[in-house]
């Protein structure tokens, strides 16, 4: 294996774990410690991970970004539950908008049976609509983010600013109860921000590795959100707040086709 595939290994590992240790790592790839040990400090210096005695954390600096290829691999079965929970709130002929992260792209993967319009900057996301005749893609232009694989930028922004939305489905990197919805990247901020202002319905998907921390960029205050879709129960403190604030938390044990019956 070359380095440069062994390390994207090794970030995918330690997003899971969110530690790891030399010796586990010198064993699951075949090389030396040493090696290792060179691949962690070039991660350390790409702001992904700190080094440890004997292994590594993830670093969780409010900047620390990671590119959508190593983001595709990582809680894949958590994506793949939230979107089938998001599907039950869309309908045939809903105007919706899928942002850039890979949890939309799951969620997106579960509505192609249906007719609808879906506004979207996530080239992954148009690329896999371009053969369904039953969606009308609008797509967000602007500047490519290859890392990303989403459109960015001023031109992005005055796209949005043409659109209205039934309901918008959006990531983020970090949520809190005190510093409400955060991200790592400003540009991708700036656009989910836009779009949360001119949804009908706003919907956050996050697993649960993102609840109860802080990045970068401020998107929005939780109280922005109508529903909050994650991968497994919430703590007592974060029931509280969704009550106070009417907002609702579906995880994915939980059914919400009554309520979509009735309001969506």
């Amino acid at each position: 294996m070359i380095p440069a595939v062994r390390r994207e290994q090794i970030k995918k590992m330690i997003l899971t774990k969110k530690n790891v240790s030399v010796i586990d790592l010198s064993q699951s790839f075949s090389v030396s410690e040493e090696t290792i040990r060179r691949d962690l400090k070039i991660l350390e210096e790409e702001g992904i991970l700190t080094r440890t005695h004997g292994g590594a954390i993830i670093e969780n600096r409010v900047a620390s970004t990671v590119s959508n290829t190593v983001l595709e691999n990582i809680f894949v079965e958590n994506k793949q539950q939230i979107a089938i929970q998001s599907k039950h709130f869309i309908k045939n002929n809903d105007v919706i908008y899928l942002d850039s992260s890979t949890t939309s792209f799951h969620i997106c993967k579960e509505i192609l049976d249906l007719n609808l319009t879906i506004v979207t900057n996530s080239l992954s996301i148009i690329n896999l609509l371009s053969e369904h005749s039953n969606i009308q893609v609008i797509s967000v232009g602007g500047s490519l983010s290859t890392s990303r694989k989403c459109f960015i930028g001023r031109n992005a922004i005055q796209s949005l600013s043409k659109y209205y939305f039934d309901k918008a489905f959006i990531s983020c990197r970090s949520l809190s109860i005190e510093e409400g919805i955060t991200d790592s990247n400003d540009n991708d901020a700036v656009i989910k921000e836009i779009v949360l202002s001119r949804s009908k319905n706003t919907f956050l998907v996050a697993d649960h590795s993102k609840f109860n921390r802080v990045s970068f960029s401020y998107i929005a205050s939780l109280k922005d959100i109508n529903h909050i879709i994650t991968d497994s129960p919430v703590d007592n403190d974060w029931i509280e707040y969704a009550k106070v604030n009417n907002i609702t938390i579906w995880d994915t044990t939980e059914n919400p086709t009554h309520l979509y019956k009735e309001q969506y």
